[in-house]
């Protein structure tokens, strides 16, 4: 015989408390998920190819990085903090550094909402060095005690590169004694006016190692002169002397106002048993007056 006690329905699934109007003990419908947030991820790769770590985030005032976005869209890139991005839409985009030190950060805002960024450290140069060019002599005239020498000059630091960087000479006086007292108050570059300063120079980004830094297109020559009082002697003891000169170099980023550096000394000493000393940018070079005549 069936049954006449009425069927049974499950009951409505319940959501928790917080899902239910205050005071309710009714059950009540759970409420769907949140969606959750779209993601996306951004790689670089500097135009440069030395330093070694082309996905590196700190970067050379004036550098250049490409962005990618991943999953591929049509991202709109937006650039904060300093420098450029272009294309402002695409894929991909190139990061160009601004020409002052800081940080900058780039978003790329995808079209289904999804937005990442990347920050970037930007670095200006803070010194510079030379090394006696590859393959030169050292300038000097048998029987006294000049030297010279021509250097390869440096930019640091050499964990970014500098390829967009100009650097100049300023000019500057003489502080001399001994010897070369009759240099006191000369120029070393005699630059012209307005500026009296050398003209810019430029890097080339592949001149760049992990190890030396930024290389300059320039060769500068470093030279002692000969004194009228060394002039007229020929062997030990020579009329000693030095003679100095406060070297300004600065740099920029293409029309950018130039920014110093730190100021350095280029020195020539003279000593009595004919030895002569010439100094720029952390190198040094010497010979003796005996030793022969030589060109660079």
């Amino acid at each position: 015989m069936a049954s006449s006690e009425p069927s049974k329905s499950s009951p409505p699934s319940a959501g928790p408390a917080a899902d239910c109007p205050p005071g309710s003990t009714a059950s009540c419908p759970l409420k769907p998920k949140p969606t959750p947030p779209k993601k996306c991820t951004l790689t670089s790769e500097t135009f440069a190819t030395s330093p070694a770590n082309r996905a590196r985030t700190k970067v050379g005032v004036g550098e250049e990085v490409t962005i990618t976005v991943a999953p591929a869209a049509a991202a709109s890139w937006t650039v904060a903090g300093g420098g450029k991005v272009s294309p402002a839409s695409g894929t991909k985009t190139t990061f160009t550094a601004g020409p002052t030190a800081g940080t900058s950060t780039v978003t790329a805002t995808c079209p289904d909402g999804c937005a990442c960024t990347i920050t970037f450290t930007v670095v200006e140069p803070t010194n510079w060095t030379m090394k006696r060019a590859p393959g030169t002599n050292l300038r000097h005239t048998q029987t006294k005690p000049d030297c010279g020498w021509q250097a390869a000059v440096r930019v640091h630091p050499n964990d970014v590169n500098f390829y967009r960087v100009e650097i100049r000479e300023q000019d500057s006086s003489a502080v001399a004694s001994g010897c070369f007292a009759e240099f006191i108050g000369i120029k070393h570059g005699n630059y012209p006016a307005p500026d009296f300063a050398s003209g810019f120079f430029g890097i080339t980004m592949t001149n760049h190692t992990d190890a030396d830094g930024s290389l300059a297109n320039l060769v500068d020559n470093i030279y002692s002169g000969i004194s009228a009082l060394t002039a007229a002697e020929s062997a030990p003891p020579f009329t000693d002397g030095s003679m100095s000169f406060p070297i300004n170099w600065q740099w920029r980023v293409g029309t950018s106002a130039p920014k110093n550096f730190p100021t350095v000394q280029q020195t020539h000493v003279v000593t009595a048993d004919g030895k002569c000393v010439s100094s720029k940018g952390g190198n040094s070079e010497q010979n003796l007056f005996s030793d022969p005549t030589s060109t660079p």
